[in-house]
């Protein structure tokens, strides 16, 4: 791992220790957690206003209930795409030729 030095106000640091006191932590175990939630949340809020702007712009729907109805649970979109690329044919991203030629 590696090693930063921060300083904070001392009632600040007052409150970080009574924290970790109350959760059984020292303060700078408790200092990382809290960093790590911290960078996690501010990550989330980064892809939600990303998908807000998507939405706006009508490039995010979302699924209609055919679609949700055809989900398997436990299923990761990963496991999907090793078995999509085992079996081989075409993307199923990309329209066939016919249609997209308007036929």
């Amino acid at each position: 791992m590696r090693a930063i030095t921060i300083e904070i106000p001392p009632e600040v640091y007052r409150q970080l220790e009574e924290e970790a006191r109350k959760v059984g932590k020292a303060p700078e175990d408790l200092t990382r957690e809290l960093l790590e939630a911290a960078l996690h949340a501010r990550e989330e809020v980064e892809k939600e206003k990303a998908r807000e702007v998507l939405r706006a712009t009508g490039r995010l729907h979302p699924l209609s209930e055919s679609l949700r109805r055809k989900i398997i649970p436990g299923v990761t979109l990963d496991e999907v795409r090793k078995t999509m690329t085992q079996a081989g044919g075409p993307s199923l991203s990309k329209e066939p030729r016919s249609r997209a030629a308007g036929h």
